[in-house]
């Protein structure tokens, strides 16, 4: 019961201790503000209390389970409708309350509520899993701040997903798909102690909730426990699956004091758990997860400006200093954010391939690329296009297939394309790389090994693998010149075109540079100083006004 006022708090009491009511077991609190402390510490069948607004709030947030009849002093059909809709039983009216009244309140309440539990739990649970949705975990965290509020214990929220499960998806339909959250579901019930909440929030996301959490590391230790369990072999309609998580961890109070922030700062902390390579956890850490922060909204703006149009070619220009013409020119790719302005590649590319956008993103800028030769081609202007790929086109099987396709859509001749493999990737990948360079050789396209000399491995591939040129990289030369570096560089161009490859320098940025570049052999030149990245429309202006050789 909860009434300050003494005159109030006697009539209840009468009502309660009469004969015809109970037996009632009350406990009387006096003070309003000690009311949701009281309702969240003890289980309490039924809770009388005034009819306020706030006081409604408070008793509701603090227990889902006990009935709640407000005393009313006013006949106001307006105020007693708001608060049934903010949760409560019923409303009494005290002028005609009395304790047969009280009593069949009570009793018509509880009926009302144990009927309406059924359709009210089918709202708040999975259909798929059985386990919570997202209404219920919302609910249930809105009451465990309120009583961690209260306690010097606190709780953790687990933000659980698993790592692949589109592939699994993809490859054996979503009827397996579904099975296979059912088991999970099966396993994270055995994992978590029987007081925690499993819910499932979407698709192969979930969310666990820790009661009476005293120590973190007692977090640290169940997400490894879940990360153990789904981990063990699942066999389904013969398919043996093997599956693995990622958890991110965020505890109350010290991650966020709202349900908002704490569902937020755990994906934050789950999103740098796969940044970490997948299969284990990570809690929140404000100074580190501020980056996550900024990469999770790049990555997403990342599909969102694929679908938009928001990524544009710029076009930089290679020369032969043997006649001071272009040659070559290499598609860069640019991303026009509408809030950060142009962005190259350093800012999104690593982000693209981490989140599989590089494939999408690589076949869009391939298809641009060879318009652009078709335009600058029926301008009357014969240079190659050099065009960029990653490691995760290298290990496509269909990207060869995909390539002529697109090249007898735009009927651009193969010789007319260059395509760069960097020196790691290829080392990396060998055996893939190998394929792909005889497969792209026997298509009449030409592969350049960019960054070379980097590594210390690919030389042997150049005389076994169908490599027209070499790219190296020019830097320091400019920013940190010393003998040393400059004797490298001189005996790896001298190496190159000892095997019979062509040389281009990347990276040129002064004369000075330019000059010993090409007295060493590195006749193809690429950098600020031969010319900055542009636009088709200015590239094909600008040599439309002046000679190109092929």
């Amino acid at each position: 019961m909860v009434e300050s006022n003494p005159a109030k708090r006697a009539h209840l009491l009468d009502l309660c201790r009469a004969p015809s009511a109970g037996p009632f077991d009350v406990d009387i609190c006096t003070s309003v503000r000690d009311a949701a402390t009281r309702l969240s510490a003890s289980d309490y069948d039924a809770c009388l209390l005034p009819n306020e607004p706030s006081l409604l709030q408070d008793a509701r947030r603090a227990s889902t389970e006990t009935l709640l009849l407000l005393i009313s002093d006013d006949d106001s059909p307006e105020r007693d409708s708001a608060a049934i809709d903010g949760g409560a039983d019923d409303i009494l009216p005290r002028e005609s309350l009395n304790a047969d009244a009280l009593t069949r309140a009570l009793i018509n309440a509880e009926r009302r509520r144990s009927s309406g539990e059924k359709l009210h739990q089918m709202a708040r649970q999975d259909p798929l899993t059985g386990l919570g949705n997202r209404a219920l975990l919302e609910s249930e965290l809105d009451r465990m701040i309120l009583r961690g509020q209260r306690s010097p214990t606190g709780f953790a929220l687990l933000y659980i997903d698993l790592d692949y499960f589109k592939q699994i998806n993809d490859t054996f339909g979503h009827g397996l798909g579904d099975l296979l959250l059912a088991v999970i579901a099966n396993r994270l019930r055995r994992t978590m102690r029987q007081d925690d909440l499993i819910a499932r929030i979407g698709g192969d996301e979930f969310v666990a909730l820790l009661n009476d959490l005293h120590d973190p590391n007692d977090a640290a230790l169940i997400a490894s426990k879940i990360i153990h369990t789904l981990s063990e072999p699942i066999t389904l309609s013969g398919h043996h699956l093997l599956v693995s998580a990622s958890v991110g961890i965020a505890t109350f109070p010290g991650h966020g004091a709202t349900a908002a922030e704490l569902l937020q700062h755990a994906d934050q902390a789950l999103y740098r758990a796969k940044a970490n390579g997948r299969n284990g956890y990570a809690f929140f850490n404000p100074q580190r997860d501020a980056e996550t922060r900024h990469n999770l909204d790049i990555e997403q703006g990342l599909r969102h400006g694929l679908l938009e149009g928001q990524f544009r070619l710029h076009y930089q220009p290679i020369v032969d200093t043997n006649h001071g013409d272009t040659v070559a020119w290499e598609a860069l790719l640019r991303w026009q954010h509408p809030q950060l302005g142009l962005l190259t590649p350093d800012a999104f590319l690593k982000l693209a391939e981490h989140s599989g956008l590089i494939l999408p993103m690589g076949h869009w800028v391939i298809g641009q690329a060879l318009q652009a030769v078709k335009q600058w081609l029926d301008a009357g202007i014969h240079c190659r296009l050099s065009i960029n790929i990653s490691d995760r086109e290298l290990k496509q099987p269909r990207f060869v297939d995909q390539l002529r396709q697109l090249l007898l859509r735009s009927k651009v001749p193969p010789h007319m394309i260059q395509l760069e493999l960097r020196e790691d990737t290829l080392l990396q990948h060998a055996s893939q790389a190998t394929a792909l360079c005889t497969a792209l050789h026997d298509l009449g396209v030409e592969i350049w090994l960019d960054h070379f000399g980097s590594e210390y491995g690919a030389l042997g591939y150049l005389n076994r693998l169908p490599i027209k040129g070499v790219k190296v990289d020019c830097r320091a030369l400019s920013e940190n010149p010393s003998p040393e570096q400059g004797d490298y560089l001189h005996n790896l161009i001298t190496l190159s075109r000892g095997m019979n490859k062509q040389v281009a320098a990347n990276y040129v940025e002064d004369a000075r540079v330019a000059d010993q570049l090409s007295r060493w052999g590195g006749n193809l030149l690429q950098g600020y100083w031969i010319g900055k990245p542009r636009p088709l429309e200015e590239l094909i202006g600008q040599a439309a006004s002046s000679p190109v050789l092929n």
